[in-house]
């Protein structure tokens, strides 16, 4: 046995488990569900009835579910994923070591308190009966996710790194990590059932591979991803590539979600197509992060869709050049500007532009209803934003300098 197997058996054991099927009294198979007659019956939260089952999502009362890992909130890399903790590494020679737990977790979607307007001009805000209008409904929920994180963390290497992703499943119920649009061995897939047997609950697995391209990936389940992706499980794998002109100066990344809820009811309607709550990486405006930059910097916004419906991204006050896809970086003769890119479902989709014109400006699908919360069939009047709604902040380097467009400088110059 190598060395480098050895730690990788030996890291295993640390986290607790063989990764092997465990045959537990009062389980199906060998795969954690419990039995129907299970004297301690279904140990969870959160019923649902009418659905085909007794529950879901659900937390297993008096289960002791992990911390996140000491990586968590650590920045190793240079993408900011909005609203969700950095995910750091460990190195085993040269080896990127990351490590992603799957558990449940209770979520908060918006606490409903409106955005800070101090970055908005005095004059501009709502005031008196206008601004008692403009108040959110607050919504929480049972979910899915990686790390004590839904969205999980973003994953973040270099072209030609090999990585190591040490999993381990807390859910109810089997799970694997897909690593979707990444060229991976087959065996290193994700697709359980087909690839690689499902993780039971309480099991692990060990995923390794060489990084040979370079743009914006993701990873989600790939066991019952129907109802999985659903409640949650999916991030980002970003790669950089071994060399670029003109690196962006500021990296967002932006997943997207639906969800259904019922009024009161903190589990998510699984089934429904009736989506009612929409969310970048987890969050619904108004508790989406202001994205802040400088005047001058290049910016790379990354937008990945995990959702079921495609989302037309628009920006004010900019053009940007849409420069990547899930397929890897287009080149510089392909690209196309615009100031809408629409994200279809299982797509990433970077945008690039220069940040020169100062100002708040406004960033948000573009499907009306999905920059609502909480939508209903019923008469509308001033609503508030939610949803898919964030602004992005251009700090001007001169605030008491006269506007120009691009155009106006390069004219300067000539005859």
């Amino acid at each position: 046995m190598t060395n480098r197997m050895t730690r990788v058996m030996s890291a295993v054991l640390v986290l607790g488990l063989s990764g092997g099927g465990l045959t537990t009294p009062g389980y199906s198979h060998d795969l954690g569900i419990p039995h129907d007659d299970d004297p301690k019956g279904p140990s969870v939260e959160g019923k649902m009835t009418g659905l085909g089952q007794s529950s879901s999502p659900r937390i297993e009362r008096g289960k002791s579910y992990s911390p996140p890992p000491p990586s968590m909130g650590q920045q190793r890399g240079v993408v900011h994923t909005l609203n969700v903790p950095a995910l750091g590494y460990e190195l085993d020679g040269d080896v990127k070591v990351f490590t992603l737990i799957a558990q449940p977790m209770e979520h908060e979607f918006t606490d409903g308190q409106p955005m800070d307007e101090s970055i908005i001009p005095l004059m501009n805000r709502a005031f008196g009966h206008m601004a008692s209008h403009m108040k959110s409904t607050s919504q929480s929920g049972v979910v899915w996710g990686y790390n004590g994180s839904m969205p999980g963390p973003t994953i973040e290497a270099n072209e030609g790194d090999t990585i190591r992703v040490m999993f381990k499943n807390e859910l109810p119920e089997p799970t694997s990590v897909h690593w979707h649009g990444l060229e991976v061995p087959n065996g290193q897939d994700g697709a359980a059932g087909v690839t690689e047997a499902p993780t039971p609950p309480g099991g692990t697995h060990v995923y390794e591979f060489t990084l040979y391209q370079s743009g914006t990936f993701m990873y989600h389940t790939g066991y019952n991803v129907m109802k999985q992706d659903a409640l949650g499980l999916g991030g980002f794998v970003v790669v950089h590539p071994k060399s670029s002109l003109n690196k962006p100066d500021k990296e967002i990344a932006i997943l997207m979600q639906e969800w259904t809820f019922a009024p009161g009811n903190p589990n998510p309607n699984i089934v429904s197509m009736d989506f009612n709550w929409f969310t970048f990486n987890g969050k619904a405006a108004p508790s989406i992060e202001v994205i802040t930059v400088q005047q001058g910097d290049r910016v790379r916004l990354r937008f990945g869709n995990l959702s079921m419906q495609s989302h037309p991204i628009h920006i004010h006050g900019y053009t940007w050049n849409v420069v990547g896809t899930e397929g890897g970086p287009i080149p510089e003769n392909a690209q196309w500007p615009g100031a809408t890119v629409n994200v279809p479902p299982g797509t990433t989709r970077d945008v690039e532009f220069v940040a020169w014109n100062p100002g708040v400006w406004r960033l948000h699908c573009h499907r009306l209803h999905h920059v609502m919360n909480a939508m209903a069939d019923m008469p509308m009047g001033v609503a508030p934003h939610g949803g898919m709604f964030t602004l992005v902040r251009v700090i001007p380097k001169d605030p008491d300098g006269v506007w120009q467009h691009p155009a106006q400088v390069s004219r300067k110059g000539q005859p």
